[in-house]
């Protein structure tokens, strides 16, 4: 099938993603506040940039309208768990 977006395309444009090899600034200024006493931090939705960009529609595809800003991503693997005990830190 071919995509509306290539993969490296995908990357440079969609820099809010949050991979293994991809760590975006959100992902490392706060844990998640979500109202309860426990804190923890968000965790990698995928393993590789290359997983992300296979589980993702972007605008044209699929029910994604070709004039939405965003794309839409299903199919998380989370490699890691949902949630972490400190902020992720890739590893070179």
């Amino acid at each position: 099938m071919a995509r509306v977006i290539s993969f490296e395309q995908a990357k440079a444009r969609y820099i809010h993603r949050f991979t293994m090899e991809h760590v975006p600034a959100w992902a490392r200024l706060r844990p998640c506040d979500q109202g309860g006493t426990e804190t923890w931090f968000y965790a990698p939705q995928f393993r590789t940039d290359r997983e992300w960009y296979d589980n993702t529609l972007f605008p044209g595809e699929g029910h994604v309208g070709k004039r939405e800003k965003h794309c839409y991503t299903t199919g998380h693997t989370f490699p890691l768990g949902i949630r972490l005990e400190k902020p992720y830190r890739r590893t070179a």
